[in-house]
């Protein structure tokens, strides 16, 4: 036991120092272990997924006795399935803010030709923070095709498994290291999935071998092709010791984030599709969250990320990176309205240009610490998104929130701590509530039939702030619940799901 406990204490120390965590081997029978560290936003089975484990083997493995939740940051033994000693000679190495190929080429004792040659780098200078470089191949081992097969963990019996003719296409050496993978989620299909990244069924199946397309099978991981990953446009400064997106592919309609940590404390700004946004700032101003809200209709591309860094001194440190937007797959609805009047695209922009205005304030006091609670106890009964046609026009406007199928009079409750900005009577959204969470969040509560604040309350998490009606264009009583973030509309259940710092 006591060279384990070495090896792990050494692998700890890596992964807590930024460092890539590399697996490590215990014993002649080539059991292997490896750390995974806990993101926001993942369980045990998510994690077990990914390793093509049960969330039982982690829990075995790490001793964890209560299972109803693990922390962010925290670090999990992965025990790996056995593995033969020519692929324990397979190293890959993870880039970390601040590197260069050059410097990693150092470090393994390679040259610069023989590391972009061997991850099948065009530019040298344009690898980005995430991304996996090979650094010893598996057929540097002699890896055959047999010890392959066997070395491959098998999916546990609570994971869907894939059909015997289904082979999953894995990440390897002969692939580019900045391939994007889909992760199959249940209901699932080849041609939704293919519709979110703008792809037919034929270029998916080419893309990843599949023999049959109707197919796949929950958590399998499918490879995107042409979808680029985050890139920088030249190489990270040395103050900033980390540099992360979350999800690494953007979405129309939801919310990213980037996260960098700095050597001292630094003031960050930056601009994302004509967004002017200011960074959270923690721990003394070393601490940076960054919020990033989609518009709903961007298109497929990639776009420029613009961030400027400005140290105590005032030195400018501009980064300019890329970042690419996917669709998101939102459904269509037809409906009828009454008041044609209000169905006029002038009246519409109008109310939508207030809300932006009101909500592109920046205020850098939050009352809001964890995900967002339900604004009301009722069913929700149509979702963000949805494209929608009025009267048989064209599918050009979309749902801008949640709704909640409340009776009238039932209470409308605060989601979060805050501010109210806006008491009013709106032409499309009726009587509505506006409440600032600080940090560029805001959160609408529409058609409401009574208002029980004002302009300048502070309210707390859950505060009855008014009764659900039917006012402004309504086709009946409910809730249309918003959530702006800096301005731009963004999927208000992506903020009740996942935790926001």
């Amino acid at each position: 036991m006591k060279p384990l406990f070495i090896s792990l204490f050494a692998l700890l120390l890596m992964s807590a120092s930024g460092r890539p965590a590399i697996v490590f081997t215990q014993g002649q029978s080539g059991a292997s272990l490896t750390v995974h560290v806990v993101q926001r936003g993942e369980n045990l089975s998510d994690i077990a997924l990914k390793y093509n484990l049960s969330a039982a083997q982690i829990i075995e493995a790490n001793g964890i006795t209560d299972t109803s939740g693990i922390a962010v940051g925290q670090r999990l033994l992965i025990p790996l399935q056995i593995q033969t000693t020519a692929q324990r000679q397979r190293l890959t190495h993870t880039v970390v803010a601040g590197e260069t190929l050059s410097s990693i080429a150092q470090v393994y004792d390679k040259t610069l030709e023989e590391l972009s040659a061997l991850n099948n780098l065009a530019n040298s200078h344009q690898i980005f923070v995430g991304q996996e470089l090979l650094i010893i191949p598996e057929e540097a081992g002699g890896l055959s095709a047999s010890d392959r097969n066997d070395a491959e963990p098998t999916a546990a019996a609570d994971v869907n498994s894939p059909p015997p003719q289904a082979t999953p296409t894995d990440a390897r050496a002969d692939e580019p290291p900045a391939a994007f993978f889909h992760t199959v989620t249940a209901g699932e299909t080849l041609f939704e999935i293919g519709l979110r990244y703008n792809l037919t069924v034929t270029t998916m199946a080419q893309a990843n071998n599949l023999p049959d397309p109707t197919r796949i099978y929950v958590g399998q991981r499918l490879i995107i092709p042409g979808i680029e990953l985050p890139r920088f446009a030249q190489d990270l400064p040395e103050i900033i010791r980390a540099f992360s997106f979350n999800p690494q592919i953007l979405t129309e309609g939801r919310t990213g984030r980037i996260e960098i940590a700095t050597t001292e404390p630094v003031e960050i700004s930056g601009q994302f599709l004509g967004q002017e946004f200011m960074s959270i700032r923690q721990n003394n101003g070393t601490q940076h969250h960054i919020r990033i809200g989609v518009p709903m209709f961007t298109e497929q591309e990639v776009y420029p990320l613009a961030l400027n860094i400005v140290d105590a001194a005032g030195v400018s440190m501009p980064i300019d990176a890329y970042l690419q937007i996917v669709g998101g797959s939102y459904g269509h609805q037809n409906i009828s309205i009454n008041n044609n009047d209000l169905l006029t695209l002038a009246v519409e922009n109008e109310e939508i240009e207030l809300l932006a205005s009101l909500t592109s304030e920046f205020n850098p006091g939050a009352g809001w610490t964890n995900s967002l609670g339900l604004p009301a106890a009722a069913p929700m009964n149509s979702v963000f998104g949805t494209r929608r046609s009025y009267n048989g026009s064209p599918y050009n406007r979309f749902h801008r929130g949640v709704d909640f199928a409340g009776a009238t009079g039932t209470s409308a409750l605060a989601a979060a701590a805050g501010t109210v900005v806006l008491a009013d009577t709106l032409n499309i959204r009726g009587n509505t509530t506006v409440i600032d969470h600080g940090w560029g969040l805001y959160t609408v509560y529409a058609h409401q039939n009574v208002l029980y604040v004002n302009p300048g309350d502070a309210v707390t998490s859950g505060q009855i702030i008014g009764a659900i009606g039917s006012t402004g264009r309504s086709t009946g009583p409910h809730l249309h619940w918003e959530v702006w973030l800096n301005g731009v509309n963004v999927d208000p259940m992506q903020w009740v799901q996942e935790t926001f710092p």
